[in-house]
């Protein structure tokens, strides 16, 4: 068991999305030619965004902030959440290899803590990654009714303005550029998704370390309990062994203490920026839906989109509040297990 054998999620969209972000403590753990697809798909998001920004600058404002500002914002919100941990790369590496050491001496009681307290986020994660790409084939879709009504086009007709010739142009130009604008939108939302998985996953994976030591702490306890109630006299020999379950508790808490540290250091400003633009994509879905009132449709394909990823920034905000949330189905709460031990 290691940080990157135990999801295989974060995995996949590592890779997928190019993020290539630390997945173990060495760098040669990407081939070359994942390294080459990274460097291609960023020059696509890229040529994307300059695109987009030039069109915002050729339309009228309400098409700019209704489809136009929310693709940039999102894009830097990528970017600088990627930065932060590139730039990182060393303080990412220490931390994994700090995991993947405990892991490697891992009892069968931790191993079991791990995959509990990383199996309850699979169906929200999948569902997060599958109604977003949904969402934004639908939200794409319904502008093809375009093709049907026009045939010269202008920058404000594509989903998001952008610029890829000279106004107006033809119907091939315009379908191969709406297709792009929805290739390009579903790589950066799964770049997205990505990042955000792999800063979860780092987040759960500290989490149940703290689990464990409460798990651990509670069951020494109960058999203490039990040996008061089962004789009345103690062996030296058995003293010793609860002693040394306890001091290699308290060495792994300061390890753990020590995760916890670096964690913060490399993840506080992802947080707090995932915050500030889940607020920020409230005032967005207020402008999407003054513009399809009229339209049923649209206004769910608008509401999944960001609603999904509101409650993944909430859902692991609360993780990180809440270091018990989700306890292992297989063992009652920690807490109930030291509401029935006599410390008299």
């Amino acid at each position: 068991m290691n940080f990157r054998n135990v999801n295989s999620l974060n995995v996949r969209l590592n890779l997928l999305s190019g993020n290539l972000l630390p997945m173990i403590n060495h760098d040669s753990s990407f081939s070359f030619f994942w390294k080459t697809y990274s460097v291609f798909m960023w020059i696509i998001y890229f040529i994307f965004i300059i695109a987009i920004i030039s069109g915002c600058i050729y339309v009228p404002m309400e098409k700019a902030l209704k489809d136009g500002l929310h693709a940039i914002v999102v894009f830097m919100e990528i970017l600088f959440s990627i930065l932060r941990i590139c730039t990182r790369r060393n303080l990412a590496y220490q931390l994994i290899q700090k995991l993947n050491e405990i892991l490697h001496i891992a009892d069968e009681i931790m191993k079991n803590v791990v995959l509990a307290t990383l199996e309850p986020v699979k169906v929200p994660l999948n569902f997060y990654l599958s109604s977003g790409v949904v969402a934004i084939i639908g939200w794409s879709c319904m502008h093809f009714v375009l093709i049907f009504e026009k045939n010269l086009f202008y920058y404000e007709d594509y989903r998001m303005p952008a610029v890829f010739s000279k106004q107006p142009f033809s119907f091939r130009i315009f379908l191969l550029g709406d297709l792009f604008i929805l290739i390009v939108t579903i790589f950066m939302f799964v770049k997205k998704v990505s990042v955000e998985v792999y800063t979860m996953h780092l987040v759960l994976m500290v989490t149940a370390q703290y689990r464990y030591i409460a798990l651990k702490i509670a069951m020494i306890c109960q058999e203490k309990n039990r040996d008061d109630k089962s004789r009345t006299g103690h062996s030296l020999k058995h003293y010793w062994k609860k002693e040394k379950e306890i001091k290699a508790l308290c060495r792994h808490h300061n390890d753990v203490i020590y995760l916890t540290l670096l964690l913060k250091e490399l993840l506080s400003l992802n947080f707090s920026l995932m915050y500030v633009m889940s607020v920020f994509r409230f005032c967005f879905i207020g402008i999407m839906f003054s513009s399809v009132s009229n339209n049923l449709l649209p206004l769910i394909v608008l509401l999944f989109s960001p609603s999904s990823s509101l409650f993944f920034s909430f859902f692991s905000l609360s993780l990180l509040l809440s270091p018990y949330f989700f306890l292992p189905p297989f063992l009652p709460p920690s807490h109930c297990l030291f509401k029935e031990i006599d410390f008299k």
